[in-house]
């Protein structure tokens, strides 16, 4: 079996293919390395930058909470460039989000050469490219029926073949990955620190399950159809289908299912509706000034604040509503997409680097947290708290001795006094237990697909006719 694997591996590694898979993938890996270094040092820069200036002068209307960039981005960049970077946190929780960093706009649709992005299309379509001949082609020669005349049963030769694919697949990925990782060092000493190291171990043993996977169904296809070029079409027919089509259009799918109205569908028939609400009920406070029920500005106050309040509630609790619907058809596009192991692949990737869904979901749940603190806070300092943004109202009614009342709408107030306890919000990445913890599911389904191809593959050929 050795003897088998050894000649598979050096016939592959002399083949024309391999030289040229050697050389794009050093070029790719070199790219995205210098990528990852110029434009993570900036991210950082900013990152710090404002921090800092956060916390120079704080306040208790509003804060900006970032969110910390990933050493990890050159693994998968996720959603990074399409997430804001940050959110604009006011008192009882309401968000504004900070725009992203800039974006290629000029050529929006050609990915960066991130790790899984090489791994998942570049080295998937050289796995296919491999072993579509590993049976058929050997059967077309002759060569596999005098293999098998040796004494090396049917198992241990498709065992042979497969280890001399992963073997030739995994050698010149390895390579490039310790080529990204001197340069990317070079900038980011960061990335040599035990956690990071740990996360990319578990990467490349998620690689290797991906690659197994496109490894054995080359050889389950191989075996099942005798013909080279027709298995090289049935195998890049269900490549484009994995990799390409069904992530592409999962999210096509689950938009299909869910009939959620957008944002601005939502503002343009809410608004409206509590502006209408509130004013009507600030209207009959105003009868009561003219009438003399109400008589002083503090009572009138007391009396339209809680209106103003009540409609902030409604107006937030609709919001929060609409964006856990938005989830809900972003899980099901995510569920739907996991049909296909590119992308089990590509989810497990991102949750290794920090960089996908979950790290954005973990990000909003500090921030909830921290918003419990920001208010006790301000409830501490200024003796109430109020929400900003959303409703807002100027009213005036006369009383009865012809004086004029005003009604405004409540905003935050600024504490003008010592903030030196201000407390600070810390976002920090997942650890490696963490990130493990996320992509274990999908990397569970990816040792699955390898479990249920490897044992119809051997069944396949176990049954295969040689002649």
């Amino acid at each position: 079996m050795l003897i088998i694997i050894k000649k598979e591996f050096l016939d592959y590694l002399q083949s024309i293919q391999f030289i040229g898979l050697l050389c794009f993938t050093v070029i790719l890996f070199i790219i995205g390395a210098v990528t990852f270094s110029g434009k993570y040092e900036q991210e950082l820069d900013i990152y710090t930058k404002r921090m800092i200036e956060n916390y120079k002068d704080p306040s208790t209307v509003k804060t900006t909470l970032y969110r910390q960039p990933s050493q990890l981005s050159f693994i998968s960049q996720g959603v990074e460039e399409y997430n804001p970077s940050g959110y604009v946190l006011s008192p009882k929780g309401r968000l504004m989000p900070v725009p992203p960093g800039q974006r290629n706009f000029k050529l929006p649709d050609i990915p960066e050469p991130d790790w899984a992005f090489i791994i998942k299309i570049v080295f998937s379509l050289y796995v296919v490219l491999l072993g579509y001949s590993a049976v058929s082609g050997e059967k077309e020669q002759g060569t596999l029926r005098q293999t098998l005349a040796n004494p090396v049963g049917r198992a241990k030769l498709l065992a042979a073949k497969y280890l001399a694919i992963i073997l030739t697949v995994m050698t010149p990925l390895l390579i490039g990955m310790i080529i990204s990782l001197l340069i990317a060092g070079i900038s980011v000493p960061q990335i040599y620190i035990p956690g990071i190291l740990q996360k990319l171990l578990l990467f490349f043993l998620l690689s290797f399950l991906y690659l197994s996977f496109f490894a054995l169904l080359s050889l389950l296809v191989s075996s099942l159809i005798h013909q080279s070029s027709l298995v090289l079409l049935a195998l890049l027919t269900i490549w484009v289908l994995f990799a390409v089509m069904i992530p592409n259009t999962s999210g096509i799918l689950a938009e299909r299912f869910s009939r959620t109205p957008s944002e601005y569908q939502i503002a343009k028939r809410l608004g409206p509706m509590l502006q209408q609400e509130v004013m009507d009920k600030i209207r009959k406070l105003l009868g009561k000034v003219k009438k003399g029920e109400i008589k002083s500005e503090e009572e009138l106050k007391l009396s339209a604040d809680p209106v103003f309040e009540e409609a902030q509630i409604e107006l937030t609790e609709y919001f929060k509503l609409y964006e856990n619907t938005m989830k809900e058809r972003q899980r099901m596009g995510r569920n739907i997409s996991r049909i296909s192991p590119s992308s089990l692949f590509h989810y497990a990737a991102q949750a290794v680097a920090g960089t996908g869904t979950e790290r954005e979901n973990n990000f909003n749940e500090k921030i909830k947290a921290y918003s419990a603190i920001y208010d006790s806070y301000i409830l501490k300092k200024v003796g109430k708290v109020i929400a900003g943004g959303g409703i807002s109202f100027i009213g005036t009614g006369g009383t009865p001795e012809g004086k004029i009342l005003y009604v405004r709408s409540p905003s935050p107030e600024e504490y003008q006094g010592d903030k030196s306890d201000f407390p600070r919000f810390k976002d920090n990445l997942p650890s490696a237990v963490q990130s493990l913890r996320q992509a274990l599911l999908d990397m569970v389904s990816l040792v699955l697909w390898n479990l249920i191809l490897a044992t119809s593959a051997f069944a396949a050929f176990s049954r295969s006719d040689v002649r």
